[in-house]
C-alpha cells in the first residue's frame, strides 16, 4: 500500500461499551503514532471493526458491516477483531487465506487476546510516518475499560468463551486514564467491563474501592457512570457510594427474568428478591436514581407464570428503559440443547408485552423528572438542537447555543416530556 501523508484509520465498534472503550484507547495510540483517525463515513486507508457475538444476529451484523466497509473503500486494509472472531474460529478468512474468494473481505483478523498488537500491525501497513496527530474524542463521554472477561457460566451466553477469564486493569492505570480524559475535556467517564462487578477480585480489591479512587481523582471536573453491574455484585459499599454527588444516578442492572425458576435455569447469580432489595437500597441513598435493564423473554421452560413474574417486577421497579430480546439458540451454549422451547408466536407476544410495559414505566420516569434541575452532558449539537444525557440517563434536548458544545456539561431545568426525551432549558451559571 502506497500512501502519501498521514495514514487515515477509521474505527467501528459494534455491541457493548467495552468495545467502544477499546477502540477509543486504540485511537489514542494510533494518533500518537501519527495516524489520522477519521470517522467511519470518511475515506480511510485502514478500517478496523471491533465485533460483537452476543447473539446470532450480532454475528450477522458483523458480516453485514464488513461488506459495507469493503464497498465504501474497496482498497482499504480491513482489520477484524472482537468477540465474533473468538466465537466463530475460522469463519473470517483473509485475502491471504482465500485469495479471490468473495468471502475474503478482510486483510487481518485478531482475536480478543491479540488486540494489543493491532496498532503495531496498522503501523506496518505502510512505512509512511508523520508527527503525532491531535485526536478529537470519539464520543462526548469517555469510555474507560477497567475489566475484561467473565467467570460466570450463564447457560445462554457465549461471551465468556470469547473473552476468557475475568481480569482487572490496575487501579493506578484506570486513574491515569480517567485524568487524561478529563484533561482532554470530557466531562463524563463511563467505567466499563464485560463483568464489571467482578472488578478487582484477583487483585484483592473491589469495584467500590476503584470507584471511590476515580471519584476522588476527578473531583468536580467530571461525573462518573458505571456501565453495567449485576445485582448480586452491588455491595453495601457501592450502595453507600450512590449518594456521591459526582456518581451518576443511573444503574444499569441486567435482569433477564423476574422469575426465580428461570433465573436458576439461566445460572444467574441473583434472585428476584435480591434484585428488588438492591434497587430499594440504591433509591434510599439517592431517591432520583433511575434503573435500566435487559430482559430476555421465552427462555426454554418459561411459562405464563414466569412471564407474569417478569412483568410484575418491571412494574415494581419502574425502569427508565429496557432492552428486550427473545431467546434464540446460540450454538456452543448449554441452553441451545434445551427442550420445552417457547413457540415463536408466544415469544413475540411476550416480547411485545414487556416492551409496552417498559414504554409505560419509562414515560413515568420522564414525567417525574419534569420540574427538576438536572446536569446534562451534551452528546451532539446540529446547529439547532443540542442532545445529551442527564446524570440519571434521561435523554434531553435544548436549543443549541454557545453553552451546549458537544462534551460540555450544563445545568438544566426539565420543562416537559416530548416523546422519548425531556425538553430542557439551560440555566445560566
Amino acid at each position: 500500500m502506497t500512501i502519501t501523508g498521514p495514514l487515515r484509520v477509521a474505527l467501528t465498534s459494534l455491541g457493548c461499551k467495552v468495545n467502544f472503550a477499546e477502540m477509543a484507547e486504540l485511537a489514542g495510540r494510533l494518533a500518537a503514532a501519527g495516524c489520522d483517525v477519521v470517522a467511519e463515513d470518511q475515506p480511510a486507508d485502514v478500517r478496523i471493526l471491533n465485533s460483537c457475538t452476543v447473539t446470532l444476529q450480532a454475528d450477522a451484523t458483523t458480516r453485514q458491516r464488513l461488506s459495507r466497509l469493503r464497498r465504501a473503500d474497496p482498497n482499504a486494509h480491513i482489520v477484524l477483531t472482537g468477540c465474533s472472531v473468538d466465537a466463530n474460529p475460522g469463519a473470517y478468512a483473509t485475502r491471504q487465506q482465500l485469495p479471490g474468494s468473495p468471502a475474503a473481505f478482510v486483510d487481518a483478523v485478531f482475536a480478543n487476546a491479540d488486540k494489543e498488537s493491532i496498532a503495531e500491525h496498522v503501523l506496518h501497513v505502510t512505512p509512511t510516518r508523520s508527527e503525532p496527530r491531535e485526536l478529537q474524542p470519539m464520543r462526548s463521554r469517555a469510555f474507560i475499560k477497567v475489566q475484561d472477561g467473565c467467570n460466570h457460566r450463564c447457560t445462554y451466553c457465549i461471551v465468556w468463551q470469547a473473552r476468557g477469564a475475568s481480569r482487572s486493569v490496575p487501579q493506578d492505570l484506570v486513574v491515569d486514564r480517567a485524568l487524561a480524559a478529563v484533561e482532554a475535556g470530557q466531562r463524563e467517564l463511563v467505567l466499563c467491563g464485560v463483568d464489571l462487578g467482578s472488578y478487582g477480585r484477583e487483585r484483592s480489591t473491589t469495584l467500590a474501592a476503584l470507584l471511590e479512587r476515580v471519584l476522588d481523582a476527578v473531583g468536580s471536573h467530571a461525573r462518573v457512570r458505571l456501565s453495567s453491574v449485576n445485582a448480586n455484585d452491588v455491595t453495601p459499599a457501592m450502595i453507600e457510594l450512590n449518594s456521591h454527588p459526582r456518581l451518576c444516578a443511573h444503574w444499569h442492572m441486567p435482569l433477564q427474568s423476574g422469575s426465580d425458576a428461570v433465573l436458576r435455569a439461566m445460572h444467574r447469580g441473583y434472585r428476584r428478591r435480591q434484585y428488588l432489595r438492591v434497587v430499594e437500597a440504591l433509591r434510599n441513598q439517592k431517591p432520583e436514581t433511575e434503573c435500566t435493564t435487559d430482559v430476555m423473554v421465552a427462555f426454554p421452560g418459561e411459562d405464563e407464570d414466569d412471564h407474569a413474574d417478569t412483568l410484575s417486577l418491571l412494574a415494581e421497579v419502574g425502569f427508565l428503559s429496557c432492552h428486550v430480546f427473545r431467546w434464540s439458540p446460540r450454538p456452543g451454549t448449554p441452553a441451545a440443547g434445551a427442550d420445552r422451547r417457547v413457540d415463536a408466536a408466544t415469544a413475540r407476544r411476550r416480547s411485545a408485552e414487556v416492551r409496552r410495559l417498559a414504554a409505560t414505566t419509562g414515560r413515568r420516569c420522564l414525567e417525574r423528572a419534569v420540574g427538576r434541575v438536572h446536569e446534562v452532558v451534551w452528546d451532539s449539537v446540529d446547529g439547532v438542537t443540542a442532545r445529551g444525557l442527564t446524570s440519571a440517563y434521561h435523554h434531553a434536548e435544548a436549543p443549541a447555543d454557545n453553552r451546549t458544545r458537544p462534551g460540555s456539561l450544563s445545568r438544566v431545568h426539565a420543562d416537559s416530556v416530548d416523546g422519548d426525551h425531556l425538553t430542557v432549558t439551560v440555566l445560566d451559571e
